[in-house]
């Protein structure tokens, strides 16, 4: 199969959820035989180079455009006044992309051209206009959703109100492209059960995030350096509420007092205020790490205390696929099949998540545990291979 990958996001170096997800399938396509091409965006979050030359490149074409997508004052106030669309995906509409789009499929036959996320989603009409490619909407979240769990979460008066109102548009916008793509890939069943329960009938199939859990990804250290981290894109506004809540609400009043551990932070792009709020915290913040992983690898406890956001948790799997104990909020594990206890540790209540915390950092043997079950679980149920392979067979069996 030919396929075009069209994301919103230029995904190298793959340093968010979004971009390792997209890069896990592009690789799973290539490895398993097939021709994989990238449109993406890049933007002022998402520039950076490819790595052409590395041997794990899976595209055989990669054509990008420059979109500003930085928030403009006049702008979203004139979306606010003049415009039905929500501001966040009116940012991703771009002439010199849709150029840049109809030209691929001018001169390429693509059997697939797969849209990471709703945001590509205004652009179907110009692939059904240039192509007889099937369209297929990756869908990594419900996005009116997540906008609706930030305004819950949003104590300021003014914002609370516009998240409000930008949650609606994004409802109303997410439900009008219900069936406008050929197939479906949710990445849970929770998010096809909404999209199922709003009026989707075109096939679909539940594919999670992928990862390779062979060699080349080793298994975490042991508990013994006592360390506590968290590692996220800290320009997103559910990692930002969350840390900080983290910080307030568990590691404050209830661990770094009375315990011998230290919290790492590490994340890109943070904005000034958190940089400020960070360097006057009990915390040792890094920004941005050369290598996520290497940092993951280091040992301890990784905490996703997530209180609201979508879809899964890309860094919470990617943990378990390298057998490194998590512990997390629900909203954090859900979309992933498992239970407290076992491949993670869960909890909402403050205390409660210190508790978890404290018990792996002083546990071995639960600590390797959680980890050893977690490793098992991402191999058996999220195993990259296998996910790639179904994937290509329902594009196969759906492209008639």
């Amino acid at each position: 199969m030919k396929i075009l990958q069209v994301s919103n996001k230029y995904p190298f170096p793959p340093k968010d959820g979004g971009a390792i997800a997209a890069l896990a399938l592009a690789d799973g396509f290539a490895r398993a035989g097939h021709e994989v091409s990238l449109l993406a965006m890049q933007t002022p979050k998402h520039g950076g180079k490819s790595l052409k030359n590395d041997n794990r490149f899976p595209y055989r074409e990669v054509v990008t455009t420059y979109v500003n997508t930085t928030i403009r004052p006049i702008r979203l106030l004139k979306n606010m006044l003049f415009s039905g669309l929500p501001y966040n995906a009116e940012r991703f509409i771009d002439t010199d992309f849709r150029e840049k789009l109809t030209g691929l499929l001018t001169r390429n036959r693509y059997d697939i051209v797969q849209l990471e996320g709703l945001y590509l989603m205004p652009y179907a009409e110009t692939i059904r206009k240039c192509s007889r490619a099937k369209i297929v909407l990756r869908a990594h979240n419900i996005e009116h959703e997540v906008w609706k769990r930030i305004t819950f979460q949003t104590k300021n008066k003014i914002k609370r109100a516009y998240y409000k109102r930008l949650s609606g548009r994004m409802a109303v916008f997410e439900y009008s492209f219900i069936n406008a793509y050929d197939m479906l890939v949710p990445i849970s069943e929770r998010d096809l059960h909404s999209f199922n329960s709003h009026g989707n009938t075109k096939p679909s199939l539940v594919i999670p995030v992928g990862f390779d859990v062979s060699g080349s990804r080793e298994l975490a250290g042991g508990n013994g350096n006592n360390k506590v981290s968290f590692i996220g894109s800290l320009d997103y506004i559910p990692n930002q509420e969350g840390l900080v809540w983290f910080i307030e609400k568990v590691w404050k009043k209830f661990l770094h007092a009375s315990h011998p551990y230290a919290f790492y932070v590490a994340g890109r792009n943070a904005p000034a205020w958190l940089k400020n709020y960070l360097s006057k915290q009990p915390v040792n913040f890094l920004g941005e790490v050369d290598d996520a992983g290497q940092f993951m690898r280091s040992g301890g406890v990784m905490v996703v205390p997530v209180l609201s956001g979508g879809g899964i948790r890309v860094r919470i799997i990617e943990a378990m696929a390298m057998g490194i104990p998590v512990v997390c909020t629900s909203l954090g594990a859900e979309g992933i099949d498992v239970k407290d206890g076992s491949e993670l540790m869960i909890a909402d209540d403050p205390e409660m998540i210190a508790g978890a915390i404290v018990q792996l950092l002083e546990n071995q043997t639960l600590f390797a545990s959680i980890g050893k079950n977690a490793r098992s679980f991402i191999a058996e149920k999220m195993n990259e291979n296998k996910i790639t392979a179904e994937l290509l067979t329902f594009y196969g069996n759906n492209l008639q």
